[in-house]
């Protein structure tokens, strides 16, 4: 068997072995969209892997699962959490917050307050250990844990014997702390508590020089039962009755945390479109992220052309040097340069603001108070992204006129041409029909540009008055961050799910419409 196909199967065996220990894990965690992702891509592997059948399969095939688990399912589950109350206090299912709740306990009025006295003893090997007179029927002896062992410490044992006549007796082994040992080690005892059973644990309370220590008792007992007959929460607590309604239980009308997740149809998306606390946020956002996207691909495409025709000379020296030079911003990674301009900007200490100081004092006017102002903020954030975007314009456009006949330049020349008519009705246009799907990914990519907003102006300034945590510069994907992770009102995963499903339609329609409009240049233009 040749060593290949002995490879292909040890790497097929370690990615079964994988999909076998998922499975029970997503099954575990009702993960029902993940399990279905992991056998889809394990029933494709396998499929094409074993056999030949599928030979052009075998080099798609990895970039299919990549498209599935990354593009394909979050858009499927975005969809899915849209349609959901998915929020603060709904992210378990019914199951889950059940059990959340009956996990909750509470102390019995008749078992509070009570104390009793307390001994502390230490063995061989210096473990603390308490020894607590609840009453003469009730001594218990056993070693003393902190709140972290609490689960796996074994109950203290029932030891009457221990004290008799009101003396207690030492065990072998075992060293009575004095009053003065105890306090100095006080910080260690008061993190300690002796198991007596499941509910109950005795702590020290408080220490006594002379003769036993205070000694209190902690006793828990469940404080909600579900009630799977009446779906109810029965309150052990007040003997209350509190009913499920909708994505809650509730106690004499007041809900209770946590509650689940529910489908809520087009709920998410009538509050988006009517809801003022929401639509006013969204409508300025929505405005802006046209406006950032469509600026910044004009300007960095202005930019970028002028440049590359400055540099489009033969005769031109050191050419080679400046399309270097120009290309370098593009090499250097996105967010080192996002914070080194946010530096820059700084209206109190930047190098800009410094720069210009000399001007502000014959004009008479205040340094500009970049990404404190709305305007500042908005000419802050378009100037940054130009500077991030031109060197790409340059690389693109360079490309493209250097593919343009010079015949045809040389030929409207001939025929009277001035060069800006030579600009606008041949070069251009060429240049069009060659960058324009280039130009659609820019404006896609800038409609979601969230590592510019978030490092430059983290969406500030804020926009006063708004109930939604919104800023004069977000874009819709960061405000659909701020309404899912960080808007200080809870995280509504729903509601941002459905923003990121509007932001998907809004970027799918405007480049479908765009790649109709670049195939209609291509039938005018591409055979020239």
């Amino acid at each position: 068997m040749k060593t290949s196909i002995i490879f292909r199967y040890i790497l097929l065996a370690v990615f079964n072995a994988g999909v076998f220990y998922a499975i029970p894990l997503s099954i575990a965690f009702e993960a029902w969209f993940l399990l279905s992702l992991i056998i889809l891509n394990a029933f494709l592997v396998n499929i094409v892997y074993l056999t030949d059948r599928f030979k052009p399969m075998k080099w798609i095939l990895p970039g299919m699962i990549f498209m599935i688990s990354f593009v394909v399912f979050p858009a499927i589950y975005n969809t899915y959490v849209s349609f959901t109350n998915w929020s603060t206090g709904h992210i378990l299912n019914k199951t889950q917050a059940i059990k959340v709740l009956e996990d909750r306990t509470f102390t019995p009025e008749d078992q509070k307050d009570i104390l009793f006295d307390l001994y502390v003893l230490q063995d061989q090997n210096l473990q603390f250990y308490f020894f607590a007179d609840l009453d003469e029927n009730n001594m218990f002896f056993g070693k003393a844990v902190t709140d972290e062992d609490i689960i796996t410490a074994s109950f203290a044992t029932h030891e009457p014997s221990l004290k008799k006549n009101g003396e207690l007796s030492i065990p072998d082994g075992f060293y009575l702390l004095s009053g003065k040992e105890q306090i100095a080690n006080a910080d260690a005892l008061q993190d300690l508590s002796l198991v007596i059973d499941s509910k109950t644990r005795a702590k020290l309370f408080k220490i006594s020089v002379f003769g036993a220590s205070t000694g209190s008792l902690s006793s828990t007992s469940q404080l909600y039962t579900y009630d799977n007959t009446n779906d109810a929460l029965i309150n052990n607590s007040t003997n209350t009755i509190c009913p499920a309604v909708d994505d809650n239980f509730e106690c004499n009308g007041k809900e209770i945390d946590p509650g689940w997740r529910i489908y809520v149809g087009s709920e998410n998306y009538e509050n988006l479109f009517s809801n003022q606390r929401i639509r006013g946020p969204l409508n300025i956002v929505t405005k802006w992220t046209f406006q950032f996207a469509i600026l910044t691909v004009i300007f960095s495409f202005f930019v970028g052309l002028l440049l590359s025709m400055i540099l489009n000379k033969d005769n031109l020296k050191f050419q080679r040097i400046y399309r270097s030079l120009f290309i370098l911003p593009y090499a250097i990674p996105a967010f080192v340069s996002v914070l080194v301009w946010k530096g820059l900007l700084n209206p109190d200490y930047g190098v800009i603001n410094n720069w210009f100081a000399p001007m502000y004092e014959i004009l008479e006017i205040e340094p500009i108070k970049w990404l404190k102002t709305k305007e500042s903020a908005r000419a802050a954030v378009l100037l940054v992204n130009t500077w991030l975007g031109f060197p790409y314009m340059f690389l693109i456009t360079t490309g493209a006129l250097q593919s343009i006949p010079k015949e045809l330049i040389e030929a409207a020349k001939v025929d009277g041409a001035s060069g800006i008519q030579s600009f606008w009705r041949i070069t251009f246009p060429l240049l069009m029909v060659s960058i324009s799907p280039l130009l659609i990914g820019s404006f896609a990519f800038n409609f979601n540009n969230f590592t510019l907003i978030f490092l430059l102006s983290g969406g500030g300034p804020p926009v006063i008055g708004s109930e939604v945590a919104v800023g004069w510069t977000d874009i819709l994907i960061s405000f659909t961050y701020k309404l899912a992770i960080s808007g200080g009102r809870g995280n509504m995963f729903g509601l941002a799910s459905t923003v990121t499903i509007v932001v998907f339609g809004i970027v799918l329609l405007i480049s479908a419409l765009s790649f109709r409009y670049t195939k209609r240049l291509e039938r005018i233009y591409g055979n020239i």
